[in-house]
């Protein structure tokens, strides 16, 4: 496999796991040094928390040359085109991952924190990978197995896309939102 890009995408904060990315990508970098690792987002609020958690992170990734920040983007999706592996790190519950579907929508294999919305979307193993929230060893191990099983990471690829296309799409989305609302007006 020659994967070259493994990012993250989303709000800069402490829950979203970046420093999670940071460590993994530390481990990963000794033993792939040709990997980039992109950080693509930026804090939302200016909160004072927001931003001390950036400036830690951003210390924290300076020895290493491999980690990228890329800072907001208002168009994901031509990076999406442009990366290998994409990273969901979250270390506390979210209602969906919408970063999660985009990256199964352009066919990139997702490895996502094993809570909340990414357990609705994915299918460990076959549409994608989950790990334990915070553990960087589970995130370094899923990456690797991205990097090293070209089989493996084809499969999650093919099927991760035709869950999207399956689970995901407006046209899905829009019929399930339909029969809800058929089913609610005969109750009533």
């Amino acid at each position: 496999m020659n994967a070259d890009k493994v990012a993250i995408v989303g709000q800069i904060a402490k829950w979203k796991g970046q420093d999670i990315f940071i460590q993994a990508a530390k481990c990963l970098h000794q033993k792939y040094p040709e990997l980039k690792f992109l950080i693509i987002g930026d804090v939302l609020f200016n909160k004072e928390e927001e931003l001390n958690f950036k400036q830690t992170i951003i210390e924290e990734a300076s020895g290493c040359a491999a980690i990228q920040f890329l800072g907001h983007q208002g168009n994901v999706r031509p990076l999406l085109n442009d990366i290998d592996i994409l990273v969901h790190a979250s270390v506390r519950p979210e209602p969906f991952g919408r970063v999660i579907i985009e990256g199964m929508a352009a066919k990139v294999p997702v490895i996502a924190s094993g809570i909340g919305g990414p357990l609705e979307i994915i299918e460990h193993g076959l549409s994608g990978l989950l790990y334990q929230p915070g553990n960087v060893g589970g995130l370094v191990e899923a990456i690797e197995y991205l990097l090293t099983d070209k089989q493996g990471y084809q499969k999650i690829a093919n099927q991760a896309y035709q869950r999207f296309q399956n689970k995901f799409t407006i046209e899905q989305t829009v019929s399930l939102v339909e029969k809800h609302i058929r089913l609610s007006v005969l109750k009533d």
